[in-house]
This record gives structure tokens, sequence and C-alpha cells, in this order.
């Protein structure tokens, strides 16, 4: 399928609501990973989410992409800064729990991507599941 199609097919799917001119967004698919819907197709996405978990940089490798991942890790540092700024005079356990928290929301967002990123890529390609 031309990527003409593939966009087209993605304007006309309400399930995804994909503006095409919004960088910040990590959960947006790139230009990139849609040009890469039949690489990313084939690939198995508990295998994605168990390497995430585990090392993410196996995972963005083993997925050969990583932009989207480097952006939720950006955020995910901004956030620990921010909070880390707003309770300097906390002590260290409730500090540590609170980036603990972010760290795991942090870390659920990037195994959330990583296997949307190959079952967005699997549904614009037409995969089935027991693939």
């Amino acid at each position: 399928m031309p990527i003409q199609g593939i966009k087209k097919k993605m304007a006309n799917d309400p399930h995804q609501n994909q503006t095409e001119d919004s960088p910040w967004n990590p959960f947006i698919p790139t230009q990139r990973d849609i040009k890469r819907s039949e690489e990313l197709a084939e690939k198995n996405p508990v295998v994605a989410g168990v390497l995430t978990f585990f090392f993410a940089p196996a995972a963005m490798i083993y997925l050969n992409r990583g932009v989207n991942n480097l952006k939720i890790i950006g955020y995910v540092f901004a956030i620990c800064f921010m909070l880390g700024l707003v309770s300097y005079n906390k002590n260290d356990k409730e500090l540590e729990a609170m980036g603990n928290v972010v760290g795991l929301c942090g870390q659920i967002a990037l195994i959330t991507e990583n296997i949307k990123a190959v079952t967005l890529a699997r549904k614009r390609l037409g995969y089935k599941q027991s693939q």
C-alpha cells in the first residue's frame, strides 16, 4: 500500500485521531514509522513490551526506533525535575516515593508506546493478531 493510501486510511479512521503536525506527542507514529509499517508489523508486541520493561534501549534496538521513546524519557525527566524543584524541602523518603511513581508512569508509557507502535503497524497493513 503506498504511503498516500496509508495517510488517507489514517485520515478516515476515527480511532486514529492523529494530526501530522504534532511533533510533541510521543504516541503519534512518525512519518518514518508509517514508511516502515511492514518492518514494525513483523515484530512481536509481547517481545517489544518485555524488552521495554527490562531494558528500554534493547527494545529501541529491536524495533529500530527511538524518537518517541526519547520524547517520553524527556518528559519523565522534566516532570521529575519540576517535582524536585517544588518539593525540595521534603524528606528523602517522600522524594524517593514521588520519583518512583513518576518513573513507574514513564515505564508504563514506554511499554504502551512500543506495543502500540507494533499493533498500529499491523492494523495499517491488515495483519492478523495470530501471526
